[in-house]
């Protein structure tokens, strides 16, 4: 991981471990705590103060599991080629990690439990972080767009990687930027969260085809420099 991500990961984390911690032990008893969202942002199921600990134990728990992912990968050589990109998507989940978690201890402390306009700033920051690094992470099976023809091809993971990227950097800003303007100003509702719902669903669609069609064109391509070479008999 790159120092600033090392940095502002560590920093995020243990200022969210301090404050959980802290919120568990000043919280009375039958202290209520937010634990969903519609998607309007408006706080909808709420759990006892022991809920404070159901995300950390989540975020752990995936962690693990990725890490231990990365050390089995059998292209991990990639992964730690494309370190520097891979520590900005680890900045952006615990960044995300600790917004989510501050408006669980926010709720209980009585503030209003709603996420209409942080969540979609959050999440649209989360994945133009996320498009900027796609284009930089190499082939692997952990981490990526992790499907057949790009796990085959090279070009096919690049290609995909690429497009994804590209797209994503612009759904999420364009998210963010319009959940960024006060309601006095204008009020979109639920919009933000849905542009970036729907962005993500069609760039999805759109990158799983340019997988498969620069796959389907490399193979091309192979077969036939493979008669080209073929000797005559």
């Amino acid at each position: 991981m790159n120092p600033v991500a090392r940095v502002v990961s560590t920093v995020a984390l243990a200022a969210t471990g301090f404050f959980t911690l802290y919120a568990f032990q000043t919280l009375p008893a039958n202290a209520q705590v937010a634990i969903h969202w519609d998607i309007n942002g408006v706080a909808d199921g709420f759990a006892g103060r022991e809920a404070l600990f159901i995300l950390p134990a989540v975020f752990a728990l995936t962690a693990a599991l990725i890490l231990l992912a990365i050390k089995l990968d059998p292209k991990r050589a990639n992964i730690v080629r494309s370190a520097e990109a891979i520590g900005y998507v680890a900045m952006g989940l615990v960044l995300l990690f600790a917004v989510t978690q501050s408006a669980i201890i926010n709720s209980g402390f009585g503030e209003a439990a709603r996420l209409d306009q942080a969540a979609p700033i959050a999440l649209g920051a989360f994945f133009a972080l996320l498009g900027y690094a796609m284009p930089q992470i190499k082939q692997n099976y952990t981490i990526g767009v992790r499907l057949p023809w790009t796990l085959e091809s090279e070009k096919a993971w690049d290609a995909a990687h690429a497009f994804a990227g590209r797209a994503w950097i612009s759904v999420g800003l364009t998210t963010a930027a319009l959940a960024a303007i006060p309601e006095t100003v204008l009020d979109l509702g639920g919009a933000p969260i849905a542009l970036l719902l729907g962005g993500l669903a069609v760039s999805a669609v759109a990158t799983v085809v340019i997988a498969y069609r620069t796959w389907r064109d490399d193979q091309r391509r192979r077969r036939s420099a493979t008669r080209r070479r073929a000797p005559r008999r």
